[in-house]
C-alpha cells in the first residue's frame, strides 16, 4: 500500500510502499478514502509536537470505511462508512473521560501523531475512537469536519453559542470558514475580520453581514459598534496581536474563544474583564460526541467545507499550498 511518512523534523514527506497491516485486538483496519491536510500536520513537519513519534504517517481528519475487524470488536460492520480525528486514544477512567470530555485526558493519544495517521491507503485504528459516517456526507468533504468542523463546533458548544449571537471570526482560513459555516447554520450573526482585504467577497459569499479589515480600521471599534459588540470571538488565527486586538469589541457577558495558538502573550484589560464579566477561554479539538454531533449537525443542516482535492503522491504540494496560503478551504488528500 501506499504511504507518505516523515521520516524526521524538518523534512519532506517520503513516498513509500508499506504491507498492508493487521489489526489487533480492539483495533480496525481502516481503508482510507479521503484525509484532509490540517495545520496540525505542518506542526508535525517541523517538529513543534515533542511527543511525535518519527517516522510517523501524518494526517488526522480521516474519512474511509471499515476493511477488516480485530478481535473483540463487535460494535463495527465491514465496509461500513467511518471517521476519525485527532483524538486517537485516552485514559477512559479520569474525570474528562467519564464526562465524554477525553479530549482533556492527560494521557492521550493522537492521531497521525503518536500513531500513523490518515496520508496512506490503509491504517489501524482503535476501534473505540472511530465514528460512523453519515451517508449524506461524501467522503472527501467528510474529512475537513473530523478536526476543522469539530473543532469551531466544540467551541461554539462550550462558548455557549445561542441562536441569534453575534460571533466574530478572526481569519478566513480553512478553519475560519468553517466556523463561519457553522455559526449560520446554528442561526448566528456573523462578522469576519481579516488582514487580507480581498477575503471580504469570500466572506459575504458565507453569510457574514460585517467584514472588517484589520489592517485598515481598528478591530475592537467596529465589533463594539456591532449591537453591543460579539457575543462570541472565534479567534482561528495563529496571531495572538489579532485576539488582543479583537477583545474590546466584545459584549458584556461576551467570551473570547482562542482557537489558534502562536508566540506571544495574551494581553487583556483587567478592567474590561471585570467590568463586563467578559470571559477568555482555549478550546481544542473535541471529544468523539462533540464530533458526532458535528456530523449529524453538518449532514442535517447541509454544512459542507470547500476543498481542493490532492492525489496522495502530491501531499507534499498540498502541505505547501496551505502553508502559503494559497488555498481557498481546506486540502484534501484523495486515495481513489
Amino acid at each position: 500500500m501506499k504511504a507518505m511518512v516523515f521520516q524526521a523534523p524538518h523534512t519532506d514527506l517520503f513516498a513509500t510502499n508499506r504491507t498492508r497491516p493487521k489489526p489487533q485486538p480492539g483495533e480496525v483496519l481502516v481503508r482510507v478514502h479521503a484525509c484532509g491536510v490540517c495545520h496540525g500536520d505542518l506542526m508535525v513537519q517541523e517538529g513543534m509536537f515533542p511527543f511525535t513519534r518519527y517516522p510517523v504517517v501524518p494526517g488526522h481528519e480521516i474519512a474511509g470505511i471499515v476493511e477488516e475487524l480485530g478481535e473483540g470488536v463487535n460494535w463495527l460492520k465491514l465496509s461500513s462508512r467511518v471517521g476519525l480525528s485527532a483524538l486517537g486514544a485516552s485514559c477512559g477512567h479520569c474525570a474528562a473521560c467519564l464526562a465524554a470530555d477525553e479530549f482533556l485526558c492527560s494521557s492521550l493519544g493522537f492521531t497521525g501523531v503518536t500513531s500513523d495517521g490518515g496520508y496512506q491507503e490503509f491504517m489501524i485504528a482503535n476501534a473505540a475512537y472511530v465514528v460512523p459516517l453519515p451517508d449524506a456526507i461524501d467522503f472527501a468533504e467528510a474529512a475537513p469536519l473530523m478536526c476543522a468542523g469539530l473543532t469551531v463546533f466544540s467551541a461554539l458548544r462550550h462558548a455557549g453559542f445561542q441562536p441569534g449571537n453575534r460571533v466574530a471570526v478572526v481569519g478566513l482560513g480553512g478553519l475560519g470558514e468553517m466556523g463561519v459555516r457553522y455559526v449560520r447554520a446554528m442561526g448566528g450573526r456573523v462578522a469576519v475580520v481579516s488582514s487580507t482585504a480581498d477575503k471580504e467577497s469570500d466572506a459575504r459569499a458565507l453569510g457574514a453581514e460585517l467584514f472588517i479589515h484589520s489592517k485598515t480600521c481598528a478591530p475592537a471599534e467596529e465589533l463594539s459598534r456591532w449591537g453591543d459588540g460579539a457575543n462570541i470571538i472565534l479567534s482561528t488565527a495563529s496571531s495572538v496581536e489579532s485576539a488582543n486586538a479583537t477583545f474590546l469589541g466584545l459584549a458584556p457577558n461576551g467570551t473570547l474563544v482562542l482557537l489558534g495558538a502562536g508566540p506571544g502573550d495574551v494581553s487583556l484589560s483587567p478592567m474590561a474583564l471585570v467590568m463586563g464579566r467578559r470571559r477568555v477561554m482555549g478550546s481544542p479539538a473535541g471529544s468523539r460526541k462533540d464530533l458526532r454531533d458535528t456530523l449529524a449537525f453538518a449532514a442535517d443542516h447541509g454544512v459542507r467545507p470547500r476543498v481542493t482535492r490532492f492525489p496522495l503522491e502530491r501531499a507534499n504540494e498540498a502541505l505547501r499550498a496551505m502553508n502559503e496560503r494559497a488555498l481557498r478551504g481546506r486540502a484534501v488528500l484523495i486515495m481513489d
